[in-house]
């Protein structure tokens, strides 16, 4: 349980399954997404680095929508362009670079306001913020 607001942790649950040496299939409630596994290969779908620059940009947006609506803002249309940089050894992202473009007729003091409550309540970019590192475990299936 999170103290500070007494309310149980949300717990999310995703499997991501190989299909094949290129293909993998991310699953969450009723959703899939296909993912590329193979390196080197874009044609099999997003890789792992545009699937978390694609979920950095559902983080913000979703926050977008749901901070307008308490500010009484109207968005009339909203999307994100992201660059991101990668090193090899070891590989890692460096650098993540976005431009959120809105459209809208409000001013552009409180556009700006809901673009820092966007990022600042976003689970996915105080994620990525923290630096959270992932524990896992190992199971091996007998054949």
């Amino acid at each position: 349980m999170n103290k500070k607001q007494n309310k149980p942790e949300m717990q999310y649950h995703v499997t991501v399954t190989r299909r094949d040496e290129a293909h993998a299939t991310a699953q969450a409630r009723q959703h899939t997404l296909s993912l590329n596994i193979k390196k080197g290969d874009g044609d099999a779908g997003f890789n792992a680095a545009e699937t978390l620059l694609a979920a950095l940009g559902a983080c913000i947006l979703t926050n977008v929508n749901s901070i307008a609506a308490k500010m009484r803002l109207q968005i009339d249309e909203a999307r994100i362009e992201f660059e991101a940089t990668r090193c090899d050894e070891p590989p890692a992202l460096t650098r993540i670079s976005y431009r959120l473009i809105v459209r809208s007729p409000e001013p552009e003091e409180k556009l700006r306001q809901l673009h820092q409550l966007a990022v600042k309540w976003g689970t996915v970019t105080n994620t990525l913020i923290n630096g959270l590192e992932p524990a896992g475990t190992l199971a091996i299936k007998p054949e």
